[in-house]
């Protein structure tokens, strides 16, 4: 199968995105998201005041932002070329997103400019995309490379000019059918890169072999390393949870020492170093009789621990005569190659939830989830290649977002996601031994219906009324969503005209349908969002970032709509026979 098979049988996407669908599929391709539907909401700026830019997303727990541009051409013949103007429009983009004064940025753009200008500063975004995204082949016109080109090195001065302390790369990048292909191929393969070649070894090095692994232990040129990296760039890392983070003063110090070690002390760096441990389809050792020295060819890589030693040494001159220990892998066992990764990888906060996917918490969830053939919940343990699309997939992320922020924790949810599975009480707060999978359903939905009721508002553009776009603006706002699932949880008395006594238990009746019970979320939502998007807006005016606010302002849209139950209860008077709460 193709990526434009796979693409043409996603109708949700399709049939709810129109012609950003392509985009957010190479964004879900690239960067393994497994519920893009939560990002679009945040992602996905509006036509009118987009400024030539369709997407930015910000993703600071892996230090990467995408501004995309997209195109896709109806009926597509051989020879179609992409538009260069559409790359040209990047340029437009580029200037917003790197201008000296956010406040002068349209407002539908601003937060998100803002955000990302704010984590660039902090050292928490070190690499930024452009991406030029379209349904057509990217070698048909040149011209599209020439105007990316002159565009990535304006962007790299703009970005030098604005952060002179701060250290990041710009790049932009045609996305067209070649490159959606290799994303999409690389999403069922752990290894991408498949060439035959020869390692830079210190001719030495010792096989040991498992039952169904064996493995080659050596040591190569810190040469050889860099080589790879500037021939295959992130190709290179793609059966790894993450990529070269760069070495910002702050998440990446790491990758600070790593690059001090080998530009002051490039002869200790095997001593100092843990190495790199690299997948491999085969490997084959050739002994020269008279010298005794080993010659090691093998055939594909995927470097899955050592992305950040690979990155660091990449990016001096000079390395010197260092040397890197390393093993290479050849393992056809699915499974073990999932262990492999997992483990070696155990020390990178971005597998968090891998840390917690095998707890009695996550393995009693997941059983619970098998009765739903229609929902898919890894409880963190990721497997090899991706879920079936046809299942509803639920991120564990954003699982444990809803979760917490329906249960009030809204400030925490929205700021530090990826403490949620990290963080050990945080952890326990969210997946106590009472969850049961019907809640995670319950306030899973409740997100979903957010996302749509915003897309809702978003396709009527100029059509929505004083009301509705005062409750776009709200929506638009960051950690908005967050902040109303609280909201809503607050107001769930009203709604069903009797005392809550135990949050956790609220759930819906029938969980064989998840689209009907974002549905009936959905008939809620349009009752308090003009509410809530009154009194709400004015926590999340820079961001929401305080729990009292959030609490004080929660308190007041649930005690409005207390009032007016009387009218709540009469429009919603069969919603006690959909939702349990026993």
């Amino acid at each position: 199968m193709s990526y434009k098979d796979d693409f043409e049988s996603r109708s949700t996407l399709l049939n709810t995105y129109g012609n950003n669908a392509l985009l957010l599929y190479a964004l879900e391709l690239r960067f393994e998201i497994a519920d893009i539907f939560s990002v679009a909401g945040d992602a996905l700026t509006d036509g009118g005041e987009d400024k030539k830019c369709d997407l930015i997303y910000i993703d600071q727990d892996t230090g990467i932002a995408v501004i995309a541009q997209g195109y896709m051409k109806q009926k597509v013949q051989e020879g179609d070329l992409a538009p260069e103007n559409k790359a040209s429009d990047l340029n437009t983009a580029a200037a917003w997103v790197f201008s000296q004064e956010p406040e002068s940025v349209p407002e539908r753009i601003r937060d998100q400019v803002r955000e990302l200008q704010n984590a660039i500063k902090d050292d928490l975004i070190s690499t930024v995309y452009f991406w030029y995204v379209h349904n057509l082949n990217e070698k048909n016109n040149p011209k599209v490379r020439e105007e990316l080109t002159a565009m990535q090195i304006n962007s790299n001065a703009a970005v030098k000019t604005l952060f002179p302390e701060n250290k990041v790369d710009v790049f932009a990048i045609e996305v067209g059918n070649e490159t959606i292909e290799k994303w999409y191929n690389a999403s069922s393969s752990q290894i991408t890169v498949v060439e035959k070649m020869t390692v830079d070894t210190v001719k030495k090095g010792f096989e040991l072999v498992g039952d169904k692994w064996k493995a080659y232990v050596t040591a190569v040129t810190a040469d050889w390393v860099k080589e790879q990296y500037c021939r295959y760039n992130d190709d290179i890392f793609s059966g790894n949870p993450r990529t070269y983070l760069g070495s910002g003063k702050k998440k990446n110090k790491i990758n600070l020492g790593i690059i001090q070690t080998i530009t002051e002390q490039p002869n200790n760096f095997w001593a100092y170093n843990n190495g790199i441990t690299a997948l491999v389809n085969d490997y084959s050792i050739e002994n020269d009789l008279n010298t005794g020295e080993e010659k090691l060819t093998i055939s594909g890589i995927t470097i899955i621990n050592g992305a950040q030693t690979t990155g660091a040494v990449s990016s001096v001159t000079e390395v010197g005569k260092a040397l890197i220990p390393i093993r290479f892998i050849v393992c056809e066992d699915s499974s073990i190659i999932d262990e492999i990764i997992n483990n070696n990888n155990k020390q990178n906060e971005i597998i968090a939830s891998d840390l917690r996917s095998n707890d009695k918490v996550q393995n009693r969830l997941r059983n619970e989830f098998e009765k739903y053939t229609n929902l898919f919940y890894s409880g963190g343990r990721r497997g090899n290649g991706r879920p079936s699309r046809s299942r509803e997939i639920l991120d564990p992320y954003v699982v444990a977002q809803s979760i917490s922020a329906f249960h009030g924790e809204c400030v925490t949810a929205y700021n530090s996601r990826n403490d949620l599975w990290s963080n050990d009480r945080i952890y326990a707060n969210i997946f106590p031994d009472q969850l049961i999978a019907e809640h995670i359903i319950f306030t899973y939905s409740l997100a979903r219906a957010i996302d749509i009721y915003k897309l809702d508002l978003q396709v009527k553009g100029e059509e929505r009324t004083e009301a509705e776009e005062q409750q776009y603006r709200f929506l638009g706002k960051r950690g908005a969503k967050m902040l109303f699932i609280f909201a809503m949880s607050k107001c769930m008395e009203s709604f069903l005209g009797e005392k809550v006594r135990d949050v956790w238990s609220l759930r819906f009746r029938d969980n064989s349908n998840f689209d009907v019970n974002v549905e009936y979320w959905k008939k809620m939502i349009k009752v308090i969002m003009p509410i809530a998007s009154t009194h709400l807006e004015s926590v999340v005016k820079d961001g929401l970032k305080s729990q009292e606010a959030s609490n004080s302002a929660v308190v007041t849209v649930a005690g409005i709509l207390a009032a007016i139950q009387g009218v709540v209860r009469t429009e919603f008077a069969d919603i006690k026979t959909v939702i349990n709460f026993s």
